[in-house]
């Protein structure tokens, strides 16, 4: 039986693409973001992880409990630091998506 029955789970789900390649500079920001993240309220998963076949690729993947959830994150005040170090990687590219899941079931 799913724990998210009657429920509506929010997934972000995607890729970004650095002009650098995927580092230890990014991973400790990455780090210390999923960190803060994983305290917040509603948060379920947040990860951040490098490709291994492509090192300037850089994996999201999160879980939310609800929409009003994810927007909160986005004001959190360890947000404004990240998006400081994520100025330096110098994006060129994201594919991000955020799906809007009614049911799970474990494999």
């Amino acid at each position: 039986m799913s724990k998210w029955k009657d429920k509506k789970m929010i997934v972000i789900a995607g890729t970004l693409t650095l002009g650098i390649a995927v580092d230890d500079s990014v991973l400790d920001a990455c780090r210390t973001m999923m960190t803060a993240t994983h305290a917040e309220k509603g948060c379920v998963d947040y990860v951040f992880s490098a490709d291994p076949l492509n090192d300037h690729t850089l994996r999201v993947f999160e879980q939310w409990e609800s929409l009003e959830d994810l927007e909160a994150h986005f004001q959190a005040p360890h947000m404004p630091p990240f998006r400081e170090a994520m100025a330096q990687w110098n994006i060129t590219g994201k594919s991000i998506h955020r799906f809007t899941v009614s049911d799970s079931v474990e494999m």
